[in-house]
């Protein structure tokens, strides 16, 4: 067989498998907007190297549609059509991390998915929320939010520490003796979003008011039990030791 005809065979069946597919896609996303979500199962499970089915078998899964709810194989599926080149998976992928579905919610991460899909004005995604994605604009206020969000754990945390620290319980037995190397922390974190001209008063004053009843019920709950007392001071002050904030 000559080199030319085996060309010629390779590109027919190029053509007809590539018409095969955009056909099971079509009925496919036909069968979604129409809710028979086990034909869409049925047209995109043999279609696995369809960048398009792949991310369709996402949102499946991401929703439970069909199917449980699933985020390690929504993912998965994500993943592999992102890898073929879809955007929408991208983005799909972003979402998860925006929103924690399935694994730790990561603002970075998302801004990364968000900026490769190159989406554009608003993206709709099914079942889930609306997101206006609007390029640099957007990708810094994901930054921002992620820096305060940040600052409110550290924070709240260690408005915590400092009133069993001040307690008479620790006062008497002296578990913790010093807290200002925490103390100094919380001044250069207030100084990075004073810098980032955040109104550091205000985001202070917010979390304050949201954790007063939580703080009291703390106190109260370890007042009268030293060994709560002593587990609760020591996992806060852990907590904020180990906090680097010079990688935010």
């Amino acid at each position: 067989m000559s080199r030319y005809i085996l060309n010629l065979i390779l590109i027919l069946f190029s053509i007809v498998y590539t018409k095969n597919s955009f056909a099971n896609y079509n009925e496919a996303i036909n069968d979604y907007n129409n809710k028979n979500w086990l034909k869409v199962f049925e047209h995109c499970d043999s279609e696995l190297e369809d960048l398009k089915c792949l991310n369709l078998l996402g949102v499946m899964h991401l929703n439970g549609l069909g199917t449980k709810i699933d985020y390690i194989n929504a993912k998965k599926y994500f993943i592999n059509a992102k890898e073929l080149g879809s955007k929408n998976a991208e983005f799909n992928l972003g979402w998860m991390a925006l929103k924690g579905l399935g694994e730790e919610i990561n603002l970075e991460l998302a801004s990364k998915y968000f900026k490769n899909s190159n989406s554009k004005n608003k993206i709709i995604v099914k079942n889930l929320n609306t997101l206006d994605i609007e390029s640099e604009k957007n990708l810094i206020k994901l930054k921002r939010n992620n820096l305060i969000s940040k600052y409110g754990y550290f924070y709240t945390n260690y408005i915590k520490l400092e009133k069993l620290f001040h307690s008479k319980l620790n006062i008497e037995n002296q578990i913790i003796k010093n807290i200002s190397q925490i103390k100094n922390k919380l001044d250069l974190f207030d100084a990075l979003l004073i810098e980032k001209d955040e109104n550091i008063i205000a985001i202070k004053n917010n979390i304050n008011k949201e954790q007063e009843i939580i703080v009291k019920l703390l106190l109260i709950e370890v007042d009268k039990d030293l060994d709560k007392f002593e587990e609760a001071i020591t996992k806060l002050y852990s907590v904020l030791q180990n906090f680097d904030i010079n990688n935010i």
